[in-house]
């Protein structure tokens, strides 16, 4: 979990930054891709991050991660030896499953930083 905490102070909690995409990799694995900006709104990075073995999630089609307010950045948690991503700024669980958008899998990997 420290990566995961190390990740979101170095970016913010990507406040302001894009959901790109999200790709489903098999039946319980997704990847997502959040493109970080830069004060004029380009795009300076790419984070991917790995979710297998996903227990609940409700994801949004590609076309529409764009419009997503980011403005409360994400919220990436560990709790019950889950990890919750959501859109959004939370510190529980219950804030994951309440969001618009969210992936509770049992392990993330950031495979690009």
């Amino acid at each position: 979990m420290q990566n995961i905490n190390n990740l979101l102070e170095k970016y913010n909690n990507f406040v302001g930054d894009v959901l790109d995409n999200i790709e489903k990799t098999s039946e319980t694995s997704y990847i997502l891709t959040i493109s970080v900006q830069d004060d004029d709104g380009e795009e300076v990075n790419q984070v991917k991050l790995d979710f297998t073995d996903v227990q609940d999630s409700k994801i949004l089609v590609n076309s529409v991660l764009s419009y997503m307010d980011m403005m409360s950045g994400i919220t990436l948690i560990k709790e019950n030896n889950l990890y919750g991503f959501a859109v959004g700024r939370g510190s529980a669980m219950l804030h994951v499953h309440n969001a618009p958008l969210y992936i509770v899998s049992s392990n993330i990997k950031i495979i690009k930083d």
